[in-house]
Order: C-alpha cells, then structure tokens, then sequence
C-alpha cells in the first residue's frame, strides 16, 4: 500500500510539558485507523499539529508525498486533509445546507472581480460547488433535512453536519476526534457505517481518536494489526497485540 500520511518524531512542547513527544506511525490509502489512549495523553494535540492548528515543536508530517509541517490550516485543508473537532461545530442559525458551503467554498476561486461581473468562470465555480453540497448531501444522508435549521436538529445530527462539512472541502484523508461522543448506541452504529462508506464506496481514508471501543473495532477487518496508541506522556507506540487498523 502507498502511505498517505507519514508522521515521524512528532513532539509537542507547552513551556515545560511535553504534550507529545516521539510520535511516529504511517496511514496507508484507504485504511482506517484509529489513535486511541486516555484523556491527556495529548491525541487531540496530535491532530491539531497534523491539520496546522498547531506549530510542531519537533517532527515532520508527510502528506501524499508532500512535507507539510507547520502548514497553515486553510493549507493543510486544500492540500486535501481535512478534520472535524470533539463537540458540534456548526452555525446553528444557518440551514444544514448552508452549514455544508462553509467547506465547499475552500475551493471557490474566482476572484472578486469575477465574482461582481458574474462571468462564465464565476458562474461555473458556483455550479461545482452546488454539486459538491448537494454530493455531501446524500452521502451523509442530510438531504432531507438540508433546509432545517442546524442548531434546531439532534445533537447526532449536528456531529453528522460536522463530517459532512470536513467531506464538503473533497479530502483524501478526513480526521474526527471523538465522532461518536455525545451519540446514542443507535447513532454510534450508524455513525460507523458512514465511515466504512466513506471508505468503501468513495475512498477517503479516515484517522480518527475514539474512546468508544465498539465503534474503533466494529470499524476494523481482521486483515490488518498494528495499532498506534498513546500513553500519558504523549509518547507514540506500536502494540501488535490489539489490531485497531483497518
């Protein structure tokens, strides 16, 4: 298999403490894997140092093919990385549609001239993004509810609009942190269903945290061994013994 993502001796530092320190582990195309670990054992700072939230204090992050340590968010995100975050982020006055756009327009680039004169260019990039949204739409089953109110909907339908906006931007690679927080067991499960499509049937490779163990081993085929987890001093390791990659 290609890797995707390589992550070599990344470290973390805050003043004094060491967030993450070592972290090294691959991700092929089209696996599934899952970083797991206790609270604190610096996961979600991991994955801000992979989207670009946060700068490296050591290490180097590969990205198909392409060095992007230190990238900036919208950077890292057009390169085809894209991530959603622990709790509901979404606009809650604005529709589920609406709320899909904000990932869309990454890749709207017609300039404002353009934009003001309405030129054929301008007029094509709205149309793609229009598809984009509505492509979104279906995959994540939102359609129906694509005119309702965000902030209105079920908290498992406002994580759902969460991954819908990280597809909208068109990754290759999509990180959730903690996906299945806050779901119900009847949500957890369609939840890992969505991601064995998102792999399966349109091939996005997936890197998510998860304390919910069902869901991190009801993703995985039994094929594949060779799990990352993290202990509390942020360091990487490999445990061959429990298989949490797909």
């Amino acid at each position: 298999m290609t890797a995707l993502l390589t992550i070599e001796g990344l470290g973390k530092n805050f003043g004094g403490l060491a967030a993450v320190r070592d972290l090294s582990f691959t991700l092929n195309e089209g696996e599934i894997v899952g970083l797991i670990g206790p609270n604190g054992a610096g996961k979600s700072t991991a994955f801000g140092m992979i989207s670009g939230a946060l700068a490296p204090s050591a290490g180097r992050i590969v990205f198909a093919g392409t060095d992007i340590t230190g990238r900036k968010p919208s950077q890292v995100v057009r390169h085809g990385l894209a991530r959603t975050f622990q709790s509901a982020t979404v606009y809650p006055q604005s529709t589920v549609e609406e709320n899909i756009y904000r990932g869309a327009l990454c890749h709207f680039d017609v300039p404002v001239w353009a934009q003001i004169a309405q030129t054929a260019a301008y007029r094509d990039a709205r149309r793609r993004v229009r598809e984009a949204v509505d492509k979104v739409l279906e995959i994540t089953g939102l359609a129906p509810l694509r005119h309702e109110i965000a902030g209105a909907l079920a908290y498992g339908h406002q994580k759902r609009i969460g991954v819908a906006i990280g597809l909208a931007t068109r990754p290759r690679l999509l990180l959730l942190d903690e996906p299945a927080a806050g779901l119900n067991p009847e949500e957890c499960a369609e939840f890992g269903r969505l991601l064995k499509t998102l792999r399966d049937e349109h091939r996005i490779s997936l890197l998510f945290v998860e304390h919910h163990m069902a869901l991190v081993m009801g993703t995985r085929q039994d094929h594949r061994s060779g799990p990352w987890t993290e202990d509390r001093a942020g360091h990487g390791r490999r445990d061959p013994q429990q298989p949490r990659r797909d």
